[in-house]
């Protein structure tokens, strides 16, 4: 999976999504910064990298939206995310705490082929660790 997105970059990216779209509330940087416990100037930092690579707007109020394209990625990056969290649950017997912090160290740099190979040896699982749904557009792995 290569986008060019720093660790910081991809955390944003799923939080905007997670918190806009899948909780459907409105989130500015001050909410990040809290979010993520830093200070509004470092969320702004990151924010402007992803407004940059055109992931996201900022808009009046301070709300941040995504763009498509940051749609598009925040969705392959959840998938990654929540398909390798439910395996190093199921098949290493993490704790779903433990298995989201090492997902969040790697979904954006994980392969797709090897997110579509353990998609597979999963089943396609329908739900991650936390109960979040797993979005499966694009993904080409077949249910057993």
């Amino acid at each position: 999976m290569s986008r060019n997105l720093s660790r910081a970059e991809s955390c944003y990216l799923k939080r905007i999504y997670t918190s806009t779209i899948e909780d459907g509330r409105q989130i500015t940087s001050g909410d990040l910064a809290k979010m993520f416990n830093v200070k509004t100037p470092s969320a702004i930092g990151i924010l402007n990298k992803l407004e940059k690579k055109m992931y996201i707007k900022k808009e009046k109020y301070g709300h941040i939206t995504l763009t498509q394209a940051g749609y598009r990625v925040a969705v392959e990056l959840l998938h990654a995310h929540r398909v390798f969290e439910v395996f190093l649950v199921e098949a290493l017997k993490m704790k779903s705490n433990e298995a989201c912090e090492v997902a969040d160290c790697v979904d954006h740099v994980l392969d797709k082929e090897v997110i579509t190979r353990l998609c597979a040896y999963l089943n396609k699982p329908e739900k991650c660790c936390h109960n979040r749904a797993i979005i499966h557009i694009g993904c080409e792995a077949r249910r057993k």
